[in-house]
């Protein structure tokens, strides 16, 4: 079966901050990134408040004063470990 992924996807490592809806924050890693999303590997274990469909923001820095990318996303795939995240806009909303 090929591979059908619109977007090429890139190797990471970096860390990361996810925030949910109620303004909870969580430590992750990137595991990889694409122009479309990103796949994160959660570091504090699973975000007990985040579901398949629901939206989140990301940020890969540890300050949302100095960070290069913040994005607004919609979880896709979810599991004890990771969770894959489709880009919504390029910046919070």
């Amino acid at each position: 079966m090929a591979n059908q992924r619109q977007h090429i996807r890139n190797k990471s490592g970096a860390e990361c901050v996810v925030t949910d809806d109620a303004g909870n924050s969580y430590g992750a890693l990137l595991e990889n990134i694409s122009a479309g999303g990103a796949l994160i590997k959660v570091k504090d274990g699973v975000l007990a408040s985040l579901e398949v469909g629901d939206v989140c923001r990301m940020m890969l820095c540890d300050n949302a004063d100095s960070c290069p990318i913040k994005r607004t996303c919609r979880v896709v795939r979810f599991d004890s470990l990771s969770m894959g995240v489709q880009f919504l806009t390029e910046t919070f909303q």
